[in-house]
């Protein structure tokens, strides 16, 4: 099969993707609905949950990847949606803020978790803007430039948590990191060349 055929080949194959994809995750919502997974009695349903949740992530994020050629999108994606429904679904919710000694490894691994996710969620988002909307070539398929955006986005989202967790966050700080990130990402324009796919 010639090189060309293979886009056409993996978009035959995208519906049934996001079927297996869509099941997936009303799978792994009815679990965390109707069983109590932090009772560590429910081992069997506890490992149900793990498996679903990591066959969900490759299901998301592997056929993604391969369209848009985004490479390290599946391990990234599985990595974090893995790490945060298990850590939503089997570890009790923390009672005190960011700093409390005991609660700080879970706020800490649920931030990673975060962070890792929304970098995944949003990298294919930006690739198929800057694909559609940017007009210069060299820019639309810059997927050094769009894998940065996502990790801007994932830490962006992540330190928004932070600041909730420490019971800090206000509208003026909130606007004030949108304009941080805006300004972070115009310097790296101006600042690092192209890497084009």
């Amino acid at each position: 099969m010639a090189k060309h055929d293979e886009p056409s080949q993996i978009a035959r194959w995208l519906p049934f993707m996001a079927l297996l994809a869509g099941l997936s995750w009303s799978l792994v919502i009815g679990l965390l609905v109707s069983v109590n997974l932090t009772d560590s009695a429910q081992a069997g349903w506890r490992l149900l949950f793990a498996v679903v949740a990591f066959i969900t992530g490759i299901t998301t994020f592997g056929p993604l990847e391969r369209w848009l050629e985004l490479h390290g999108l599946t391990v990234e994606g599985t990595l974090g949606v893995w790490l945060f429904l298990v850590t939503v679904a089997m570890i009790p919710a923390p009672t005190g803020t960011l700093l409390d000694p005991p609660d700080t490894p879970v706020y800490a691994l649920m931030l990673f978790a975060v962070f890792l996710s929304a970098a995944a969620i949003c990298r294919p988002i930006i690739a198929v803007l800057s694909r559609r909307w940017i007009t210069l070539r060299a820019w639309a398929l810059d997927n050094r430039r769009v894998r940065r955006e996502a990790y801007e986005c994932g830490i962006f989202v992540a330190i928004v948590l932070a600041l909730a967790a420490l019971r800090t966050l206000d509208p003026i700080k909130f606007i004030a990191l949108v304009v941080i990130v805006v300004l972070i990402e115009i310097l790296w324009l101006s600042l690092i060349g192209l890497e084009t796919a």
